[in-house]
């Protein structure tokens, strides 16, 4: 039985995943444990029905007791600066207690990218790259469920600063991705995996709102201070937040020319259709 540890697997990807890997545990081809923090985050883990474990990215020093004898670990970083010494730490930590391979999940861009909100995630992978550890990363574009925070129900009103077609990915696409690298390892080393499966502007997006949800939407460009202060109340470091914005503009001012790329990874690696956009509200229409 191959030992795996998860960190970062209780948001809207973790929660996937674990529906994902569930199946493995059960039949005994994987032990899958989950770092926690939280007793809430313990129940969600307990009733998947994998093994959580208390843990903090804050608290480094309990790395290498945790991570001891896990074989592959996944690791979604936090969107923070913070994410550079979590990650070169973590990888520290796995080359310790000898694990042999590691999945991080970061942001897609050129491999030159001029914009450190996406920079900040090659740097950790590179550390990775160069620790001996076996490794795949996986690169997601804007991400489909983060546009339903950014939505007022109230007013049907979708408050965002892109004005420009970008490609995006569904939270559970990138968990399916993701099991299936976990499951074989081996067979995904050495690899960089773009997650970006449909291209659309906001306008559409809030047609295909309007359509399934029967009411009127629509968007609201969201001024940059606005932008800040949601950035800052989320945790991110001032830095970090001037530099999303940075990238948003550029964004829209045509200097970021891969941002409506699209790629047939899920297809490839999962060996299923992508989710499309239509398809993503439909299964939210309680949502909506």
């Amino acid at each position: 039985m191959t030992n795996v540890f998860l960190i970062g697997a209780t948001g809207h990807v973790g929660k996937f995943l674990l529906q994902e890997l569930a199946p493995d545990h059960a039949a005994g081809r994987l032990k899958v444990m989950v770092g926690a923090r939280s007793a809430e985050s313990e129940t969600l883990i307990s009733r998947a029905g994998l093994v959580p474990v208390r843990f903090d990215l804050a608290d480094f020093e309990t790395f290498d007791e945790v991570l001891a004898g896990a074989h592959t670990i996944f690791l979604l970083r936090p969107y923070t600066l913070r994410q550079l010494m979590f990650g070169k730490q973590i990888v520290d930590s796995a080359r310790r207690v000898g694990a042999k391979h590691i999945v991080t999940v970061g942001a897609f861009g050129a491999p030159d990218t001029p914009w450190p909100v996406i920079g900040w995630n090659f740097l950790v992978e590179s550390y990775a790259e160069r620790s001996g550890l076996g490794w795949t990363h996986l690169r997601p574009n804007y991400f489909m469920d983060n546009v339903l925070q950014q939505r007022d129900p109230a007013s049907a009103t979708i408050y965002n600063r892109i004005t420009r077609p970008v490609s995006w990915i569904a939270s559970e696409d990138i968990a399916a991705v993701a099991a299936a690298i976990i499951r074989d390892p081996s067979s995904h080393a050495g690899q960089a995996y773009p997650l970006a499966s449909t291209a659309a502007d906001l306008a559409e997006i809030a047609k295909l709102f309007t359509n399934i949800s029967g009411r009127e939407h629509k968007v609201v460009i969201a001024p940059t201070d606005i932008v800040m202060q949601r950035l800052l109340a989320q945790g991110r470091e001032p830095e970090y937040a001037q530099a999303l914005v940075d990238y948003i503009d550029a964004v829209n001012a045509n200097r970021v020319p891969e941002v409506a790329d699209i790629f047939d990874t899920v297809e490839r690696v999962a060996g299923r259709p992508a989710t499309t956009w239509r398809q993503f509200l439909e299964k939210r229409t309680a949502e909506l």
